[in-house]
């Protein structure tokens, strides 16, 4: 069962104690304690109160009363615990003056007066200093040891006939991400976990707020209980009755005319996708992210993204939505070119208005929720639309007839065109994601997630040139993570092609603990793929029978990978090509889920200073929003300074 998420804070709350009662009354806004907003971002106030059936309401902002704004009460069951409660709401509000806000909410009952408060911190956005695009880059569990792994394998292959990339510890040329000039490095819990997953993270990026694990840029409050670990078409309406809070990207697009870009290598319903462009308490709801995608709420119910990308088109087809409405007609009523295949992308033109790309869906049925598809399909991952052979422990792709696939950087190309116009002046947000270094990532698939890392930077090379050939410089480029992945470095390994690609000799290993009995196979490939049960560096020495008489201790591998890239693609084709390509990068594996550690994130463009340094995650679009609402000549003079002295210090690479 799903915590309740309400946040118990003490000065904030006033409990009346009722003479011969067991319970006491309780009046709660439903924000977090330290929301931040932007001057003029909407979001939704809800104001509950416990163990009350009404009352005379008073709502005011720093004095000024808002009362009128708020519906109720509403009879509501708070927290499951069948007690009489009450629920006033006022959708859609905003704060129009910069600085410390102070909310204030209380109750005149029979029994006393409740009384709760919120301290909201308003930052200004009066207009834009200037006609910028934002391109915002997740990558999906992107770890600076995942970013590490994509930098060794793409970057070591030979820049020249015998000439590695990566040599004497030093590399020819780094990713494109390490040659932005500034950056950072991201925090990122979650309202109530350490260790958060994608919905929480995306919101933060999105809102400039955290949430609670599994909820799209809404806020918790007294009815998630009522649907619990997952929504039901009956509990659906508890996953929306949330307070909602306006991502940057409709902010920008409902002030200021920005078009919206959301492209993804994941479902385009799936949670950090939609953590820009809908709101719900569960992630899971695809037919509702879907709708609200074409149906917005924070824009007059007209569509947010007017460039969408990714996989999932189950959840636009009418056999499988519960619903039975037919999102692909009605995204094309609404002006979206409709494209699925890489061929129909590279048709695309800056002149197209709307663009819906969907390259990937999955032949399944409504899911027993009634809430999503019984089946997601994700678009492939890059190593397997390169057509590269998996290492034996990893398993072999399934295209389910979608075979022309784009790859993000043709993505990312396309959707900047489309969002620029034809003149390449109107302002647009874009947001790329790079899904499956985290989906690769949670059963430990090495090949998979490395050569996603790869293809997500290419994608942020994209951006880079398009930004670079334009004058003035107006366009701030983020890339960054939303979340951990556990990988481990842990040397380099020599493995023939026969080993590395067998899947046929593996060994099945148990181990029985106080708590149970683990099993794993244990592969060839075990030398660079080390997995949970397998001690770095442990096996061989008397060991006999497959893997072990052909392990090698990463640990004494000396020198750095060969990786080759024959064809010139970019992308390391990892196998035996002309005696090289053998020694590859060795890793480790230690949970199949997400791990907590510091984010690497890197900027470029108008305000990429404001990016330094060390902060929370829910900093990321604010700083955006500085970038955007601020005259940064003076900190784009000081980057430059860094980047064109010619005495000053110059990393190798860059």
């Amino acid at each position: 069962m799903r915590s309740l998420h309400r946040l118990a804070v003490e000065h904030s709350l006033l409990l009346i104690a009722v003479s011969g009662l067991s319970y006491a009354q309780l009046l709660s806004i439903a924000l977090p304690e330290r929301t931040r907003l932007l001057e003029d971002q909407r979001l939704d106030l809800v104001i509950e109160a416990r163990n009350v059936t009404g009352g005379a309401l008073s709502v005011s902002a720093n004095g000024v009363d808002l009362t009128r704004l708020f519906s109720g009460p509403r009879a509501v069951d708070l927290d499951c615990d069948a007690t009489p409660d009450a629920v006033w709401r006022a959708d859609l509000v905003s704060f129009k003056t910069p600085g410390w806000v102070r909310l204030e909410a209380t109750l005149a009952t029979a029994r006393g007066t409740l009384r709760d408060v919120r301290d909201i911190l308003v930052q200004p956005f009066p207009r834009l200093a200037a006609s910028r695009n934002v391109i915002l880059y997740i990558g999906d569990g992107m770890t600076e040891a995942w970013r590490d792994a994509g930098r060794i394998v793409s970057r070591s292959v030979e820049t020249a006939p015998g000439v590695p990339g990566l040599r004497q510890g030093f590399y020819d040329r780094l990713l494109e991400m390490d040659r932005m000039p500034v950056a950072g490095a991201v925090m990122h819990h979650s309202l109530d976990r350490l260790i958060p997953d994608s919905a929480p993270t995306a919101t933060a990026l999105a809102t400039g707020n955290k949430t609670f694990d599994g909820g799209l840029s809404v806020f918790p409050d007294g009815t998630d209980c009522a649907f619990g670990a997952a929504a039901t078409a009956e509990t659906l309406p508890y996953a929306l009755d949330n307070p909602r809070i306006e991502t940057l990207a409709e902010y920008l697009k409902r002030r200021f005319g920005y078009r919206i870009g959301i492209v993804t290598t994941a479902s385009v319903a799936d949670a950090t996708p939609a953590a820009f462009a809908a709101h719900t308490g569960d992630r899971d709801t695809a037919f509702e992210i879907v709708r609200q995608y074409l149906e917005n709420p924070f824009l007059d119910g007209q569509p947010a993204p007017d460039v969408l990308m990714g996989g999932g088109g189950e959840s636009f087809e009418p056999a499988v939505r519960a619903d039975k409405r037919d999102m692909w007609a009605e995204f094309a009523a609404r002006g979206y070119k409709i494209v699925k295949t890489a061929t129909e992308l590279r048709g695309v033109r800056a002149g197209d208005r709307r663009v819906l790309g969907i390259f990937k869906t999955a032949q399944t049925t409504v899911h027993a929720s009634g809430v999503r598809p019984a089946s997601t399909a994700h678009m492939n991952v890059a190593y397997d639309k390169l057509r590269l052979l998996r290492p034996g422990s990893e398993p072999l792709p399934s295209f389910g007839g979608w075979e022309d696939q784009p790859f993000l950087d043709l993505m990312t190309q396309k959707a900047i065109e489309v969002l620029a116009g034809p003149d390449g002046k109107q302002p647009f947000f874009l947001m790329v994601e790079a899904a499956s270094i985290d989906k690769q990532s949670h059963s430990n698939h090495f090949a998979g997630a490395a050569w996603d890392v790869i293809e997500f930077d290419k994608a942020v090379g994209v951006g880079r040139s398009w930004a670079a050939a334009r004058t003035p410089r107006d366009t701030l480029l983020v890339a960054t993570a939303d979340h951990g992945q556990p990988v481990v470095i842990i040397g380099v390994a020599e493995i023939p092609d026969s080993d590395y690609f067998d899947r046929t000799s593996n060994l099945r290993m148990s181990v029985t603990s106080p708590i149970g009995t683990h099993s794993t196979t244990i592969y060839k490939d075990v030398g660079a793929n080390v997995r949970a049960m397998i001690p770095y560096g442990s096996m061989g020495g008397g060991r006999t029978g497959p893997p072990g008489e052909i392990y090698v201790n990463p640990y004494a591998g000396f020198g750095f990978p060969n990786y080759v890239d024959a064809d010139g693609d970019g992308y390391p084709e990892n196998r035996d090509t002309y005696g090289k390509g053998l020694v590859r990068l060795a890793v480790g594996f230690r949970t199949g889920n997400h791990t907590y550690e510091t984010l690497p994130l890197s900027a470029e463009g108008p305000g990429a200073l404001l990016f330094t340094g060390y902060f929370d995650q829910t900093e990321v679009p604010l700083k955006i929003a500085a970038a955007l609402a601020t005259d940064t000549s003076d900190l784009d003079a000081a980057v430059d300074k860094l980047i064109y002295t010619g005495w000053f210090p110059r990393t190798p690479g860059k």
